[in-house]
This record gives C-alpha cells, structure tokens and sequence, in this order.
C-alpha cells in the first residue's frame, strides 16, 4: 500500500466506521454493542494504520514527510494539502488511544443511544482531517466541521439544564470560526490563492491586513482554550458531562487549539501583534493559579481532575507562544503521554461516580471496594504528577525550565500552578482511598472488568516505556 492511500485510509476511516455505525438497525435487541464493537474496531483499525505509517517515518525529522493532495466539488480551483510529521502521528494517536478508552468508559451503558458513538466517530473524521491538513482553507474548513459532531455529542449527554451554558460555549466556537474564516478570505484575497500552513510568514501584508490576520488567525485558536475570561463556560460544561466519552471529546477541544498555534505561530512574533503576546500569557497564568488553587480548595472531586486538565493545557499554550521551537518535541511528547494519563482518569473516575449514585454511598473510601480500580487508579495519579519518574515527568521538566529561562516569574506560576493541581489530584486519590469511612458490606459495588483493567495496565506500561525510548513502538 503507497503512503497516500495509507493517508487517505487514516483520515477516512471514522468517517466509514460512523456510516457503519449509522446504518444499524434501531430495533436490534443487540444494537448499542454492534455500534460499540463497530466504533472499537474503527478506532483500533486507525491506530494500527497510524503505527504502521510510523514505520516509514524518520522520527528524527521535523519536516511534513508524507504528503497527499485532494481536490474536489466546488472547491476544484483550490488543491487541498494534507501532510504528516512526527508532531501530527503523536498528536493523532494520542487522541485515538483516548477515544479508545473513553469508548471503553461506555461499554456497559446500554442506555446510551448509537448516535453518540456515530458523532463520535465523525468527530474523529474531522480531528484526523484537522491534525493533517497542511494549507489555511483545509485547515478552517475540519476546524469548523469538529464543531457539529462534538456538540450534537455533547448535547446528546449534558443534562438539560446545563443547555444554556453548552450555548454559550458553542457561541465561543462559532465566533471563532467567524474569525478564522475572515482571516483565510484575507490571505487569499492577499495571495490570490490557497497558501501552505508554512509560508503565512512569508505573506506580503500591509500592517492593516497583517493586524487583522495575524489577531483574527489565532484569537480563532485562543477561544478553543480555557483561558479567562472564556474559561467559565467550557468548565461548567465539563464538569457537569457524566458520560467519559463526551468528556473526553471536549477535553480534545483545548489540545486542537494548541496544535493550531503550534502549527501557525511562527518563531519571530510578527509586530502588529507583538503587543498581545504579554496580555494572552498574563491571561494564561491568572487562570492557571485560579483554577489549581480552586482545584486545592474544592471537595469536589471532579472538579480537581477537571482543574488538574485545565491547568495543563495552559501550560502547553504558554510554551507554544515562546520565541523558540527548541521544546515543540517536548511539548508533543508531553500532549501524547497527557491524553492517555487523563483519558483513562476521566473513565475510571466516571465508573466511580456511577457506582456511587447506584449504590447510593458516598465516594469516600469507594476504591477499598473496587481493586482493580484502585489500582489503575493510583498508577494514573502518579503518573499525572510525574511518579514514577517518566516521560511525561522529564518532557514537562524541559518544558518548564524552558518557561523559566524566558521569565523567571512565568516559570515559578507556572510551576506553583502543577504543584497545586497535583495536590489535589493526590487529595482525591485520598477521599477515594479513605479507610476511615465507613460503608455498608452489603452493598454490591461493580469494580470495573478484567478487559478495562488490562487496557489500563497496558496503557501504563506504554508511559513506563516511553522514558527508555520515546518512539519504542516503531519497528
């Protein structure tokens, strides 16, 4: 098989597998576990094409190395590019692995509808298309596309009174569409064609067009970020979603808007904008020691891993913006090990919370009941505040002394700021691990099955491997 088809397989595969999923009969007695093998099978079949696609990649270089070129419909003037390089395989497969498991998260939920399972895999569709797209109007066009499938999932499992503020949040998403949208018109317009992702710093602008460009183009990719004052909405939706998958799927928001400034911003900030750059970092770092101090304060569990997350993906955006592209690789590596560490938290703390409301007991002390829980648990937690010494550790460890060679300030917030979210997250480990709560014997408590167990258990391994030899699984 030639790379392109192989390319053309890792984009186009969720999309197959949601028009699988939807084509399934609503009157089958076995129909939520046909859609769920389907959409398992989807997302594994992606992950093996994205491992096998790693195999004829040089992983030490940091060009596009596999390039595929489509053009079609209305749009047949314009030829769309789509490329990967190691930074968009880790990207990818880390949000596959996490789709994976948050599939696995709802394995059991019989009640939830195969609609939830073909948006998810048509927001893949649309992340694989985003993740490769290699020229500005591919890019906007899977950028604006991601919206419909996540909130129509979203939208599928929020209770309905947290509605108003799913609108709200999705007001933030369109307005920046609205925005990437004016700026690819722009460089068109500017360049009297479609333009590679690369070559926007090589635009011959006037200072007009480069201020409204440049601040539309990446004030498009700041409101996917959690960052003040846009964090409110994004937080009350996140916290209030009890379906992992969903959760998981907004969770990847955040990590697209990284990925976009990554791609986007380049090294020598470009002067109409300059000015902004300190107010955005200074906006980073208030919400960062807000949210992990509330993260210390708050009882609610939940809400602790919600805030270990947020303060995380603030982390990444700050390092994205420094003058240099010495940490992208740290960065990426860091994002990677990231999605599995929080992904598999958000399922196993969605179990919990299920069997805490079915049993009608609190969570305090829950895990002494539930072992294989208990201890994917607490591999998790450790791993997300850096023990036992991993990659995740070392890649965060280069990424914050690279924030302290640049500002010494920024680096100590931002360090507080990890320091405080992973208390909390070993604060919650605590209150689950309680042995001084009581809880009736009686009660029935369902740990979670041998097949999650394993999953997980593999899952840490892979983040133990991965400081020996970051790229182990290539052949």
């Amino acid at each position: 098989m030639s790379i392109s088809s192989l390319m053309f397989l890792i984009i186009f595969i969720p999309l197959i597998g949601s028009i699988f999923v939807l084509s399934t009969k609503d009157n089958m007695r076995e129909t939520f576990k046909n859609t769920e093998q389907v959409a398992l099978l989807t997302v594994f079949v992606d992950i093996l094409l994205l491992l096998t696609l790693f195999s004829a990649t040089d992983i030490a270089s940091h060009n596009i190395q596999h390039k595929l070129e489509l053009s079609w419909g209305f749009f047949s003037t314009f030829k769309f590019s789509f490329g990967i390089d190691v930074q968009s395989l880790m990207f990818l497969l880390g949000i596959q692995i996490s789709a994976f498991v948050g599939i696995l998260g709802i394995r059991k939920n019989k009640q939830t509808p195969k609609s939830v399972l073909f948006y998810t895999l048509l927001y893949l569709f649309c992340l694989n298309g985003y993740f490769t797209a290699q020229d500005v109007l591919s890019l906007y066009i899977f950028y604006t596309s991601s919206l419909f499938p996540l909130y129509m999932l979203i939208g599928l499992t929020l209770d309905m009174r947290q509605h108003k503020m799913l609108l709200r949040l999705a007001l933030h998403h369109f307005l920046g569409s609205i925005l990437f949208f004016a700026s690819v018109i722009l460089i068109i317009d500017s360049n009297e064609q479609n333009i590679l992702i690369n070559a926007l710093d090589t635009l011959k602008l006037s200072k007009n067009e480069a201020i409204w460009i440049w601040a539309s183009l990446f004030s498009a990719f700041i409101l996917r970020m959690p960052v003040w004052p846009f964090h409110h909405a994004i937080t009350s939706v996140s916290v209030s979603l009890k379906n992992p998958l969903a959760f998981i799927a907004l969770h990847i928001m955040p990590i697209s808007g990284i990925y976009g400034v990554m791609r986007c911003w380049p090294l020598n900030i470009p002067l109409e904008i300059e000015m902004f750059s300190p107010i955005l970092q200074m906006l980073c770092l208030l919400t960062m020691i807000f949210t992990s101090a509330g993260g210390y304060i708050y009882s609610n569990t939940p809400q602790k891993l919600y805030n270990y997350v947020l303060v995380y993906d603030l982390s990444y955006l700050l390092a994205v913006f420094l003058p240099t592209d010495i940490i992208a690789t740290n960065i990426t590596y860091s994002v990677f090990s990231f999605l599995l560490i929080s992904s598999s938290l958000i399922v196993l703390q969605a179990h919990i919370l299920e069997q805490s409301v079915r049993s009608n007991t609190s969570i305090k002390g829950i895990l002494r009941f539930m072992p294989k829980a208990s201890v994917s648990y607490f591999l998790f937690t450790m791993a997300a505040i850096g023990l036992p010494v991993s990659a995740f550790f070392w890649n965060n460890f280069m990424i914050v002394s690279e924030i302290f060679n640049f500002n010494l300030y920024s680096g100590t917030l931002v360090m507080l700021a990890m320091m405080l979210a992973g208390i909390a997250l070993l604060q919650s480990l605590y209150t689950l691990k309680n042995e001084t709560t009581s809880i009736d014997p009686d009660i029935k408590i369902k740990d979670i099955d041998a097949y999650t167990f394993c999953i997980s258990l593999m899952l840490i391994c892979a983040l133990l491997l991965s400081l020996l030899k970051p790229f182990w699984f290539v052949l």
